[in-house]
């Protein structure tokens, strides 16, 4: 005779048994369920949108508008629409045609929205807008908005950002002072960083870093890697990305690419046999020009040495000689010029210069006279006459 603890438990296990089955097949109809949930929780996407979002970056401010495309497939007659509104009034609208585009190319954009200075002072918020269509229809869209004022990065700062024709640089800090012992160091902060170089509204180089620790003062230089067209103005956009808060800001720094070249004072050697000058190249624009070298005495007319360098990049250096010709005893004011083709001067440095004898002047080399038949003709007899004596 079984026990009761016994058919009690048989119960049990005769129930998990025959509701196992029910259970798994619950989980699998949930499982393929929950996406369609998911999907229609979600912002319901628009008429004529396609499933794959295509754009992958958008940033707009009272200034500017910014954004990242990439297509997945081939497409034709591709444009991109800006819009910028205040309440239900479009302020702005412009439409940038693509063309056709290639499957996985990536297209970035920038759109000056040129406003008025004090435009917009009073509104309380704008709305920008992107779409990208084939045709009329709808690929994808993205809206962002916005006040007049740029967020404010609340645990460092940008002190700052400029840029030149060598490179663009940054200087971020931490927003509370380390140095009053009272206030403990702020904790560090996770940045990223895009820098976009443009000329008009053509991006001719982009640059971007993720997961940018600052901890203290960080420093950030970002050189161009190719040549500038001198005399061209460029225009170079820093967007910073701070993870917590979630703040995006962008600063600019207007820049005309010209020649630029720096002496390096502590290679100058000047003596009274000649100079020797270094210099180094502070310009992705090409420094073609000379270097002169003026030595004015005391008493009597001022001497000109000139010599032409090799043509310089930046980071590039040459070094030049000169030896002079002419220089008398006595004192003389040294100053050197760096030039350029068209006669400007890019840099200089001034010393002085005692020579106390001038260098002796080479006079002409006397040819040594050679040998004669006769003179070879004796050596040949006496080495032979001597090799016959030692036998």
């Amino acid at each position: 005779m079984d026990l009761p603890e016994k058919k009690s438990s048989l119960k049990i296990r005769g129930f998990i048994f025959h509701f196992f089955p029910i259970l798994i097949l619950l989980t699998i109809l949930c499982t393929h369920i929950s996406p369609v949930v998911s999907a229609t929780t979600g912002t319901a996407p628009e008429e004529g949108k396609a499933g794959n979002e295509l754009i992958i970056d958008f940033f707009s401010d009272h200034n500017l508008s910014d954004a990242t495309v990439r297509f997945e497939q081939p497409i034709e007659n591709v444009s991109l629409v800006f819009t910028l509104s205040s309440g239900k009034k479009i302020l702005k609208s412009e439409t940038l045609p693509l063309g056709s585009v290639e499957k996985d190319q990536e297209i970035k954009k920038v759109l000056f929205w040129k406003l008025k200075e004090d435009f917009g002072k009073d509104r309380e918020s704008y709305t920008a807008q992107l779409f990208v269509k084939n045709g009329s229809k709808v690929l994808d869209s993205r809206k962002i908005s916005f006040s007049y004022r740029n967020p404010t990065l609340s645990k460092f700062k940008l002190v700052d950002f400029s840029a030149d024709s060598e490179k663009a640089s940054a200087l971020i800090t931490l927003t509370s002072s380390t140095n009053l012992r009272s206030i403990p160091a702020p904790e560090p902060s996770i940045i990223d960083l895009d820098l976009k170089l443009l000329s008009g509204t053509e991006i001719v180089y982009s640059e971007s870093q993720a997961n940018v620790p600052v901890t203290d003062a960080y420093y950030k230089p970002m050189y161009w890697p190719f040549l500038l067209k001198k005399d061209k103005n460029y225009t170079a956009l820093l967007k910073v990305h701070s993870h917590s808060p979630d703040i995006t800001t962008i600063y600019r720094s207007d820049f005309r690419a010209e020649e630029k070249v720096e002496i390096l004072d502590q290679d100058i050697d000047v003596d009274e046999y000649g100079a020797s000058v270094t210099i180094v190249g502070k310009s992705q624009v090409p420094f073609d020009g000379i270097i002169r070298v003026v030595l004015t005495p005391q008493k009597g007319k001022e001497q000109v040495f000139e010599e032409t360098v090799n043509i310089l990049t930046a980071e590039k250096e040459d070094t030049v000689g000169i030896i002079w010709q002419g220089v008398q005893k006595g004192d003389y004011n040294v100053k050197i010029y760096v030039l350029n083709m068209e006669g400007e001067i890019l840099d200089s440095h001034e010393t002085v210069l005692r020579v106390f004898e001038p260098p002796a002047e080479a006079g002409p080399v006397e040819k040594s006279p050679g040998f004669g038949f006769f003179e070879m003709l004796g050596i040949f007899l006496f080495s032979r006459s001597f090799s016959e004596r030692k036998k």
